[in-house]
């Protein structure tokens, strides 16, 4: 009995393993389930958006309604009148492989309230210090067409040469400017008239809108976790199978060696060789 022991231990100790084990594993592939669905609804709606035709700024962007994933690409139109003493450059960005400055400059439309446009992309031409010459807006009324993205978490920067911020932070630069701004900025798309000298910023990569990883990953995650997790749950059934079947064929111990046949011992002297 106190044979046994052990082995009922060891037979618990492996079930309890294989439970926790498959129990964490099928956490992981419900959690990489929801965040497949997260994903593809992300996708989705990022797709719609960039789709829908373009519609004025004020049906977009209206107070008080978040600029979430339905919203982010929309196509925009807009008109009023550029604000060149105020424009700035976003340092540290890259288009096309090449590194330099977003062109940011506020337009007063003509609801009164102010949208930052994104014109485009400056190239370096020195050092992140060394602020460029930037091409000036466009004079008079303007009419634009752009594209809707959130406003950039981070704040505008400190300690930055003249002219140049970190990230396009709406709520900090409608404070820096002391204008009421629409909660988003926009990409330019176009104007008229026509602006000059800057390179125009490519549209968004649709096939993977919400970046990180594709949702085909995200699924592939989910059948792997559910596989490790029947895996776990398998495994300690397996062993104890397969241990039950060694322990049957284990050949018996060999019992002693009983007294020679009698037919095996001689019953006389051998005969003479023949003469």
């Amino acid at each position: 009995m106190s044979a046994g022991r052990p082995r009922v231990a060891r037979v618990v100790a492996l079930v309890l393993l294989g439970l926790v084990l498959g129990g964490a594993c099928g956490a992981a592939g419900v959690w990489q389930w929801h965040r497949f669905g997260q994903k593809k609804t992300a996708d989705d709606e990022l797709r719609a958006a960039a789709r829908q035709p373009g519609a004025p700024v004020d049906e977009v962007l209206v107070p008080g309604r978040a600029v979430d994933d339905t919203i982010r690409f929309r196509t925009v139109t807009a008109s009023g009148r550029y604000d060149g003493a105020k424009q700035l450059l976003v340092r540290q960005r890259q288009v096309n492989g090449k590194p330099g400055f977003l062109v940011v400059t506020p337009m007063r439309t003509a609801s009164g309230r102010t949208l930052f446009i994104d014109r485009g992309f400056i190239a370096a031409t020195g050092a992140a210090t060394q602020t460029p010459d930037v091409p000036a807006p466009p004079a008079g009324q303007v009419q634009v067409t752009a594209r809707v993205l959130p406003s950039e978490d981070g704040g505008l920067g400190t300690g930055l040469p003249a002219e140049q911020i970190e990230h396009i932070d709406v709520p900090e630069l409608a404070a820096r400017d002391g204008v009421q701004a629409y909660p988003a900025y926009a990409e330019l798309i176009s104007s008229t008239p026509a602006q000059h000298g800057l390179v125009g910023l490519p549209p968004p990569d649709l096939s993977n809108p919400a970046g990180g990883a594709y949702v085909a990953q995200h699924l592939a995650y989910v059948v792997q976790w559910f596989l490790f997790s029947a895996f776990a749950l398998a495994g300690p059934v397996i062993l104890l199978l397969l241990d039950r079947r060694a322990r049957r064929r284990k050949p018996d111990r060999l019992s002693p060696a009983g007294p020679p046949s009698p037919s095996a011992t001689p019953t006389g002297p051998a005969a003479p060789p023949a003469g």
